[in-house]
């Protein structure tokens, strides 16, 4: 087997001056990056130095026979990275061309110099028709129109529902947010960091030969991790003046990691949550070791740690070797309580408190890393800065307050919002708060980055479900449990107890997200429904309006469901079936109604107000936008802000 391995820039793989292009065979997936994964990306470019080493793609070569000045790579691992670098390119490119606001001499320049190199990196002879990344049909076409539309400096004729073209704006929002990048320097440092990270670059003599090297480099080998390396970091503390030392030491590394066991293997080290234990430790440093207004990365870490070991040894020196690592347990148990890897019970603790406990499981369903190191600062530190329940409540309802509504109106960007925390913990410390002036801080911190007006907007327009799915979940769980309780109404019995959390054996949600207008290629029947006089644009209209809030509801029995028209008026539900799968409306189960027409409240709003839900035969694209208006007005009144004043 012959193998070719080379490292080198996206500058050389995206090189000027070439005829090579990158082909994505059509067994492959679409691009499907979601947002986070693209924000990722982004601030691992921005925050390590120039040359950041990204991974790999995978490669075979071949000849285009009409062509021997061209080489095509067909690309078998490693596309929806070189995808998503390329549209960062491409991004820049638009805002470049796009600047209309006059620049000085030095801005110009580096104005011009992206201005007349992004295109010939992108296509090949300056042509868009000859891209040098060549995607699968649908995304190509997207893919070229964009770099015409760029080149030209016109709006592009794609339709605007269409996934890539939505990750494509969301990366031009990102660089053109002046609180990210805030000018043309900037922007060109970050161009200049793009183009010079390293990829390692595969290349295998046949197709057969890559997918050998693709299952070898996917393999569950275990690399050396940040987490080896800082514990020899550790158990060096004591310089290697004695044995017992050293034996402390080890003893207090091997509780420290205990912590992060899975399903309390507290003695089994290969059954600790790695990815845990080294988020622990980066959001250890920003709490607790860094002054500084960014936060530290994994690349960064070891060396930060090495000078803060270094300054502890002093404590080695007067008998006392594991200090610092018992504080570190005292942090660590506090953090797993955070995240709710699992639960350490401290008597007299906050995390005693049952409301505590429940704000903290919401928040690990809205995906808040962002904010563990402002809470781990808070849990450790409560007795010091004055926070007892009651305030360490309001912070984390105004969290999940804020995290409900950024998540749903994506502002702001995940980098600002870490940006953000770091700033309030460095407050807390510069001015000495405590108590009711940090529950202050965070509230209007929080409230100041989430207006009212986006997150109505995006509530109506935006395919929430499709962004964020585990949100979208959480908020219509969240949102009938308290309708429940508002109008007094319990759907549990002995017999059928209801719990919309609850997970069946294979660890999957038993009540799970249903889309009344259906996913899928539309059967003619719903066609017929939601465009009556223009069937041919149904498609376009289940595009934009599916995912849509108002369109969604909660089941037990999704898979069920699927397809099946709303009602079937030509063979109705009889009160005497125990069981009835013909409609989504009448699905019945166990002599239960258990689809449109189950007692949840939040279903309450799927027929119009003075409608009754039995007699309602159809759905909609303007009952959807009406049950939208519905679900706006109650999230803004779930999701506000703590009243603080």
């Amino acid at each position: 087997m012959k193998i070719d391995a080379n490292s080198q820039a996206l500058s050389k793989i995206l090189t000027m001056e070439s005829r090579e292009y990158y082909h994505i065979p059509p067994y492959q997936r679409p691009y499907s990056w979601k947002e986070e994964q693209i924000d990722q990306l982004f601030r691992d470019i921005e925050d390590e130095p120039s040359g950041y080493y990204i991974g790999n793609i995978l490669v075979t070569k071949h000849d285009v026979d009409d062509d021997a000045s061209s080489t095509v790579y067909e690309v078998i691992d490693g596309q929806q990275r070189l995808t998503t670098l390329s549209l960062f390119l491409l991004a820049i490119w638009q805002i470049v061309r796009e600047r209309t606001l006059p620049l000085n001499e030095d801005d110009k320049e580096l104005s011009d110099q992206m201005n007349s190199d992004i295109g010939r990196r992108l296509m090949v002879n300056r042509n868009p028709s000859a891209p040098r990344l060549q995607l699968l049909a649908d995304d190509a076409g997207i893919y070229q129109e964009l770099i015409r539309a760029v080149r030209e400096k016109e709006q592009p004729q794609v339709k605007k529902n269409r996934k890539f073209y939505k990750r494509y704006r969301y990366i031009v929002e990102t660089l053109a947010d002046t609180s990210v990048i805030a000018d043309m320097a900037a922007l060109y440092e970050f161009y200049d960091k793009l183009i010079n990270v390293l990829v390692l670059q595969i290349e295998a003599a046949s197709i057969g030969d890559a997918f050998s090297i693709f299952s070898s480099l996917n393999s569950k080998g275990l690399p050396l991790t940040l987490v080896d390396l800082l514990k020899s970091e550790f158990l060096g503390m004591d310089g290697g003046q004695n044995a017992e030392g050293e034996s402390v030491l080890e003893q207090q590394w091997e509780t420290l990691i205990g912590i992060f066991a899975k399903d309390g293997n507290a003695g089994d080290a290969s059954d600790v949550d790695t990815t845990a234990l080294t988020q622990f430790f980066l959001n250890n440093y920003d709490a607790f070791e860094s002054t500084k207004k960014g936060s530290v990365t994994k690349s960064k870490a070891l060396t930060l740690y090495q000078e803060v070991i270094k300054k502890k040894r002093q404590l080695t020196r007067a008998g006392r070797p594991n200090v610092y690592l018992k504080e570190l347990i005292r942090r660590a148990r506090a953090y797993v309580n955070i995240i709710q890897l699992s639960y350490h019970a401290q008597d007299g603790s906050l995390f005693e408190d049952a409301d505590i406990r429940k704000q903290l499981a919401n928040l690990k369903q809205l995906e808040s890393t962002q904010a563990y190191p402002l809470l781990l600062l808070l849990f450790v530190k409560a007795e010091e800065l004055q926070m007892d329940a009651t305030r360490m409540s309001i912070i984390l309802r105004a969290l999940v307050t804020f995290y409900v509504r950024r998540n749903i109106t994506e502002v702001p960007k995940s980098s600002n919002i870490r940006a953000k925390i770091i700033g309030i913990i460095r407050a807390i410390s510069a001015d000495s708060l405590h108590g009711d002036d940090i529950v202050r801080l965070v509230v209007q911190t929080l409230k100041s980055e989430s207006r009212d007006e986006d997150f109505e907007s995006a509530i109506l327009q935006r395919p929430i479900y499709e962004q964020n799915s585990k949100t979208t979940r959480f908020v219509l769980i969240d949102l009938e449990q308290a309708l429940q309780r508002e109008n007094h109404v319990s759907l549990s019995t002995k017999a059928h107890p209801l719990n919309l959390n609850d997970v069946l054996a294979n660890g999957k949600p038993r009540w799970t997200i249903e889309h009344i207008l259906p996913e899928g290629k539309l059967p003619d029947h719903w066609q017929q429904m939601i465009a009556p006089d223009h069937p041919e644009d149904a498609e376009d209209l289940k595009e934009e309006y599916t995912h849509r809030i108002g369109n969604l509801t909660l089941t037990a029995y999704n898979e069920n469901m699927q397809q099946k028209p709303f009602a079937e008026p030509e063979h109705p539900v009889a009160a005497e079936d125990t069981h009835y799968n013909r409609s989504k409306r009448d699905y019945k189960d166990n002599g239960e109604y258990v689809g449109m027409r189950s007692r949840l409240q939040i279903n309450t709003s799927i027929p119009q107000v003075g409608e009754r839900i039995e007699d309602k035969t159809s759905w909609t694209i303007d009952d959807i936008t009406r049950r939208s208006e519905w679900f706006r007005d109650e999230m803004l009144k779930r999701y506000r802000f703590p009243d603080i004043d």
